[in-house]
């Protein structure tokens, strides 16, 4: 039996048939005007590469394929050269030959001759750890009280559907509220511009307007569902906050009504701490645990290898990427140590040398460090990401130190890490 390979799709017929097949595994309401769309939304960005698309092969014949987008990933003072593999898909007539295993490799291959630091992908469970994958963002979100936020004072502020001229102002507004995360990518306005071109007039983004006429906020909601949810939240001031909840709330009325409206918000946004400020039920006369109720709810999900995952490619690139994080972090500390760290992952090495408050990547250099930290792929990604302690890393091993792990929380801290949904894909 000839052997599967991959190679970009080309051909008018290759690339209606990779889209379709995604369509028809990923849409709610798949349709071939579905899938055209999406294929046009693809191949139109800004930033889009033919090779980007790439299709599994047997002889002649179409097995799937799947399409991996490079993007910068911020974090913090870093920008890291990411590949984003999105809509992998096999056609049902080929499955369980190893299509996706093939594919796969060549998604890492693909990332080696590109340079990338690392893979991300919001993957299925159980599935693409075997290729070295991990876990590195759970997903959280928050129910609101819908009687709480009806019974705050009504905003100044405005609601208007945003449009391609707003495009700057949705800009800045997404770049104050979600580059501090870790997660979001780098967008220019022309990467804007095309989000917003292609979002549906059933599916608009939603502004809130000051009086003096200024973009103060942005809501993204879910129209595919019987209660829409709000899938991202932006917003500068409470006014702006509220009159954005108010509107969402007032999209329903009577029986049907939701109790709650379902927000994703990162744990530590502005917005969310202004909601558990300000929103309080009007009624609370059934309560008997006060406690145990809530006017704001939140909720993580997590589950072993399932969803948002990342691999590291290549830990120079990513050591030189990481660099000036790594630089405003030791700083803000105000840390003075001197020494080296080497981190050893999965046989490469990258060290660090702090010199007071002063930190430099050493290249080849052999001297031996004070400290070496001996971690496996897998490891080194979820502390990077923020996703567990470094502290849980140390305890299994021995002897343990005090200093190290000041060093180490210094430079991979917690929870910074946040997709929002428009930076999905």
């Amino acid at each position: 039996m000839a052997s599967i390979f991959v190679r970009p799709a080309t051909t008018s017929d290759e690339l209606k048939l990779q889209f379709h097949l995604g369509d028809q595994a990923f849409s709610q309401e798949p349709s071939p005007e579905s899938a055209e769309r999406w294929q046009k939304f693809v191949t139109s960005s800004p930033d889009f590469r033919s090779e980007e698309i790439r299709g599994a092969f047997r002889d002649m014949e179409q097995l799937g394929g799947f399409i991996i987008y490079e993007r910068k990933l911020c974090m913090g003072k870093a920008q890291l050269t990411t590949g984003c593999i999105s809509a992998v898909v096999t056609h049902p007539t080929y499955r369980h030959l190893g299509v996706a295993r093939v594919m796969m490799q060549d998604a890492i291959d693909y990332a080696l001759v590109h340079k990338h630091a690392l893979l991300l992908l919001d993957g299925i469970p159980k599935f693409y750890y075997r290729f070295g994958y991990t876990d590195m963002f759970d997903l959280s979100i928050q129910d609101i009280k819908r009687s709480a936020v009806l019974a705050l004072p009504s905003s100044s502020y405005s609601i208007r559907p945003g449009t391609i001229e707003d495009a700057s102002s949705v800009l800045a507004l997404y770049q104050r509220q979600y580059y501090p995360y870790t997660g979001s990518f780098v967008r220019t306005l022309e990467r804007q511009m095309h989000l917003m071109q292609y979002r549906t007039q059933l599916n608009p983004l939603l502004l809130a307007i000051d009086p003096s006429g200024n973009p103060k906020g942005y809501l993204m909601l879910s129209r595919g569902e019987e209660h829409p949810q709000a899938l991202e939240v932006g917003a500068d001031d409470w006014q702006a906050t509220v009159a954005l909840l108010q509107y969402h709330a007032k999209l329903f009325s009577g029986t049907d009504a939701p109790e709650a409206l379902r927000y994703r918000l990162p744990a530590r946004a502005p917005v969310l701490q202004w909601m558990i400020d300000n929103l309080e039920v009007p009624d609370t006369t059934m309560w008997k645990h006060p406690a145990d109720e809530w006017g704001v709810r939140s909720q993580a999900f997590h589950h072993r290898y399932t969803g948002w995952m990342a691999r590291l490619i290549h830990l120079p690139t990513l050591a030189h990427e990481m660099l000036p994080e790594w630089q405003a972090r030791w700083q803000r500390a105000l840390a003075h140590w001197s020494g080296t760290l080497s981190l050893t992952v999965d046989d490469t090495m990258c060290t660090l040398s702090m010199n007071g408050s002063e930190l430099t990547l050493l290249e080849g250099q052999s001297n031996p460090s004070t400290y070496t930290l001996d971690l496996t792929m897998q490891e080194f990604v979820q502390i990077l990401f923020g996703y567990r302690p470094v502290s849980l890393l140390l305890a299994t091993q021995s002897p343990s130190d005090d200093l190290l792990l000041s060093i180490l929380t210094i430079l991979f801290p917690t929870g910074h890490t946040w997709i929002p949904s428009s930076d999905g894909f």
